[in-house]
């Protein structure tokens, strides 16, 4: 029954958890008689510079000018070169695999679209692109770990979860299960195929607990209001040592609930422009990066509720009981 329920959670949070069962995902990418799915394509518009009411300007980093243009952005912030060479290696390796997908098209220069959200397509369609045509034999940066890697820094952890705590090793009841395949590597039983750890992640232990540490799922009452469920993040982070440092970046994280459990989500970077705000994320393991521009908090706030309804509405779902954290407080 956790199984099914697990699986089931992951379904509806395709595109923000990244917690797809890997045995599935191996039968996702080797099953020939894929159901017939809509694609979606983007045209470009006007590069505009905020937020417009019902339109979003944004991009996928696929262009030299939009690479530029992100990373002088995220190195104005004090986010330190290192990391961002890091996600931007990432970047680059997503793109080059992912260039000729059918379920969307890669945007280069900052797009406006009209309208505040972006389909990136069928699941179907990424992961057969990614694992079968591109032979990839390792599942892709998640959103959790793409805006990790951009905030460990500004991070504070006192209080570590021991690593057989970590919340990715039970295949039936772990949300971080994807997390620990993409940083540790795993087997899936069928066809004995076997997926080794990204080659391209390389952080150290304590880097590991850290993150583990941060985003390990927190224990709330089933059916709880939104003040419930940020006091049970705050108490639990306080009761770890979790802190962030004062600068013009910020983790946010998207907590959501299910049964009696609060979990990110999804997870993306913020950055504080002289224009308003620059939004970093990945949007799915196996769906582009993207870097958004909106004029307020509120802006981002919509555009991640947006997105994430989108997302439930395909499986005629409601998105229930959620908070936005910017760094350790709620927007």
């Amino acid at each position: 029954m956790k199984r099914a329920l697990i699986l089931l959670g992951a379904v509806i949070l395709t595109f923000f958890s990244g917690c797809g069962d890997p045995e599935d995902r191996y039968r996702q990418i080797t099953d020939t008689s894929s159901a017939e799915s809509e694609t979606s394509f983007l045209s470009n518009g006007a590069v505009k510079e905020n937020f417009i009411s019902g339109k979003l300007t944004y991009t996928n980093l696929n262009s030299e000018n939009s690479v530029n243009e992100v990373k002088e952005i995220l190195t104005g912030a004090n986010i330190p070169s290192k990391n961002i060479d890091t996600v931007f290696d990432w970047v680059t390796d997503f793109n080059d695999a992912m260039k000729s997908c059918p379920a969307f098209t890669l945007v280069g220069d900052f797009t406006t679209i009209d309208r505040n959200t972006v389909d990136y397509g069928d699941y179907y369609l990424m992961s057969t692109e990614w694992y079968k045509k591109n032979k990839k034999d390792y599942g892709d940066i998640l959103c959790r770990i793409a805006a990790f890697e951009l905030n460990r820094e500004n991070i504070s952890v006192k209080n570590h979860i021991s690593k057989e705590n970590f919340n990715c090793w039970d295949e039936n009841n772990s949300w971080l299960l994807s997390d620990g395949n993409i940083i540790f590597g795993e087997e899936a039983s069928e066809g004995n195929k076997s997926y080794r750890p990204h080659p391209l992640l390389n952080w150290d232990d304590n880097t590991i607990s850290d993150y583990f540490t941060l985003f390990d799922p927190v224990e709330i009452s089933g059916g709880c209001g939104e003040q419930e469920m940020l006091r049970a993040v705050k108490e639990r982070w306080n009761g770890l040592g979790i802190s962030f440092g004062e600068e013009k970046y910020s983790l946010i994280t998207l907590w959501t609930q299910y049964e009696n459990t609060a979990a990110v989500s999804h997870a993306a970077t913020l950055v504080e422009t002289e224009n308003g705000y620059l939004l970093f994320e990945k949007t799915n393991p196996e769906s582009p990066y993207s870097a958004a521009r909106f004029s307020t908090i509120d802006d981002v706030k919509r555009y991640l509720y947006d997105m994430l309804e989108l997302d439930y509405s395909k499986y005629d779902s409601e998105v229930g009981t959620y908070i936005i954290l910017q760094n350790d407080k709620q927007i």
